[in-house]
């Protein structure tokens, strides 16, 4: 009889020591070796991405300084308002023009105000600014000046171009106030 309640006894002793230590042990383990592997996954691609990194920074590194320049002239990696206008005064002033009634818009950094601009694969919003200014100048000259800010290094949309007529004794001045949008890296 003891020979036949022994294995009886050591088989439950048995189950019972796999159902309470044994098998949370082993459950455990299995979720140890899986968070393993994710973190083996986030190495690798970290390491994919370290691998690319000095990749684009030794094609970076390629360019000229002037050339990284006008990069960042044409778009900018921040908001740089006051250089903005320097620059488009700077551009009126080579045909003798002089900015008036400077007025800086909306600062618009979300993904809402411009969702067709996206840059990348996440998708991360461009920055934009809107700029308003007048100019007291001839029909030619404010061509002239139109060119020469189309072809500045940095991006800028003309939203509107707004003009009063000249006056009988002002020469053939007119006022023109533009409405320009630019933009940035974020």
């Amino acid at each position: 009889m003891i020979k036949l309640l022994m294995p009886i006894i050591l088989l439950a002793i048995s189950i019972g020591l796999f159902v309470t230590y044994t098998n949370p042990a082993y459950q455990d383990v299995k979720s140890l070796v899986a968070q393993a592997s994710s973190y083996d996954n986030a190495l690798e691609r970290a390491q994919e991405l370290r691998a690319r990194r000095d990749t684009l920074l030794s094609e970076y590194n390629t360019f000229s300084t002037e050339n990284r320049q006008r990069l960042l002239r044409a778009l900018p990696d921040n908001v740089d308002n006051i250089r903005l206008i320097i620059d488009i005064n700077n551009i009126a002033a080579r045909h003798n023009l002089t900015l008036a009634n400077v007025e800086l818009g909306d600062v618009s950094n979300s993904r809402i105000s411009r969702d067709a601009l996206s840059v990348g694969t996440s998708g991360d919003a461009v920055g934009s600014v809107e700029v308003t200014f007048a100019l007291l100048a001839t029909y030619e000259d404010f061509l002239a000046f139109l060119q020469d800010l189309e072809h500045s290094l940095r991006i800028v949309d003309i939203e509107s171009i707004g003009f009063t007529s000249p006056a009988a004794d002002s020469e053939g001045l007119s006022t023109y106030t533009v409405t320009i949008r630019t933009y940035w890296l974020r």
